[in-house]
């Protein structure tokens, strides 16, 4: 699940410090004034309660302090607090994050009937892995630890999120360990945000919540549930093995009583 904490600021002389919440991954982005990320980080950090710690860079030298541009940097004179974003539920998912936005200024031509069919076929039904179709329409089908390679030709439409397919590397591929161009990716760069939200595309215009959260969506790497999905689905029966202990007398016919919560 990816939750949005918030955005915190950079202060004039690029610095930052701020308060953050101890025992989770964090996950850093730079963002722009619209709050479209600019670079992303790859990795995460982490603190425990009550631990201060400092970044200087991802490939600078861990051995050396680094240099400070001015006699009093601004940021660790003030530790700034997270601004959360304008709404509670805060784990990203499509069904709550895009889904509502499509069906409210796009499916009119670009579901059931319409004449957007051709270019971008926007039809809820279910597809892979029951996910809806136009979800893997949108991100363009992760090739699940293979190198990536888009179909010849695309479907229409294929792939206009035009964010980072994080399941479309393997191991040994070189372009795996290669830091991403700053701003050729993620919203800056995403065709599906830029169609629904500057009016060229049939005067179509989101407001800026629905755009904000559409840009988290895809710069969080388009995941398809959140928290709220996840409890919704049932548990999964555990078949548990012959002989459990949790049921006695249980043997190679008996199914356990345990269940994963």
């Amino acid at each position: 699940m990816k939750r949005i904490l918030g955005t915190v600021p950079i202060e004039p002389d690029g610095a930052v410090a701020f308060e953050a919440p101890s025992g989770i991954p964090l996950h850093f982005q730079l963002l722009d004034a619209e709050q479209r990320a600019l670079h992303t980080m790859r990795s995460f950090a982490n603190l425990m309660p009550g631990e201060s710690r400092g970044c200087l860079g991802c490939h600078e030298r861990h051995s050396q302090a680094p240099a400070v541009a001015y006699a009093h940097p601004q940021a660790p004179l003030r530790l700034s607090r997270i601004t959360p974003p304008p709404w509670d539920d805060l784990t990203v998912s499509y069904p709550r994050y895009v889904r509502p936005v499509l069906d409210r200024h796009c499916a009119s031509c670009h579901t059931g009937d319409g004449e957007g069919r051709a270019t971008l076929d926007l039809t809820p039904r279910a597809g892979f892995l029951g996910f809806d179709e136009s979800y893997w329409t949108l991100i363009g089908w992760p090739s699940w630890g293979q190198p990536y390679r888009a179909p010849d030709p695309e479907p229409p439409g294929w792939g206009i999120a035009d964010t980072l397919l994080v399941e479309a590397y393997g191991t040994t591929d070189p372009e795996a360990y290669r830091t991403p161009e700053p701003m050729t990716r993620l919203s800056y760069r995403s065709r599906l945000v830029a169609l629904v939200s500057d009016g060229k595309h049939h005067d179509v215009q989101v407001d800026p919540v629905e755009r904000l959260r559409l840009m988290v969506w895809v710069d969080t790497m388009c995941p398809y549930r959140g928290e709220e999905e996840i409890r919704e689905l049932p548990d999964p029966e555990f078949q548990g093995w012959a002989g459990s202990p949790c049921v006695p007398g249980s043997g190679p016919r008996r199914r356990s009583c345990g269940r994963v919560r």
